[in-house]
């Protein structure tokens, strides 16, 4: 079994393996990534295992985490991002052009938002997207001044779904009832 200690445990770094002793012996022999990797430093491994602990002992964090995430998915979207479905806390915003994330990224930060602009060859041509990370450390104040900051940054840039006129288009036969 192979697992990370980066995103899911609070971004940390690195990653381990367990599995019978033998196992461990050979991919410590054999392994080309194991005999390029450096050990992992200790605070990394106690913050590590106490975050282990923290989640064992309550869905807390896990509950707050769900929580923002549908929050921001559902306002991003309402926004008129174009966001990659899902529950997932990692949040996929398609902006498709690589140029265009790169500067939407510089203008979040321009905002006060961290966000990391993702293009080819990090992934496919033509899928250049900007990824939110969000943490159960967030307020819904942080969430709400991201959410704004996109926004702002997405009307600047011209990449807002045009929901006015989604919003305006005829929606198929409307049924009207006369009230006495």
């Amino acid at each position: 079994i192979t697992g990370t200690l980066g995103k899911a445990l609070g971004g940390a770094m690195g990653g381990f393996t367990s599995g019978r002793k033998e196992i461990i012996e050979i991919l410590r022999q054999r392994s080309r990534p194991y005999l390029f990797s450096n050990t992992l430093a200790p605070a990394i491994v106690g913050a590590s295992l106490r975050v282990l602990e923290l989640l064992t002992e309550s869905t807390a964090l896990r509950d707050q985490l769900e929580e923002n995430t549908k929050y921001f998915r559902a306002h991003m979207t309402a926004a008129g991002f174009d966001i990659t479905p899902g529950e997932h806390p990692i949040v996929p915003v398609m902006l498709y052009d690589a140029k265009l994330a790169q500067e939407f990224a510089a203008k979040m930060l321009d905002e006060g938002i961290y966000v990391v602009g993702f293009y080819y060859p990090v992934v496919p041509q033509g899928k250049a997207r900007i990824r939110v990370q969000l943490s159960a450390a967030h307020t819904r104040a942080h969430l709400d001044k991201a959410i704004a900051a996109f926004q702002k940054v997405g009307r600047e840039l011209g990449t807002l779904k045009d929901l006015d006129a989604a919003a305006a288009a005829p929606q198929g036969p409307q049924v009207v009832q006369n009230t006495p």
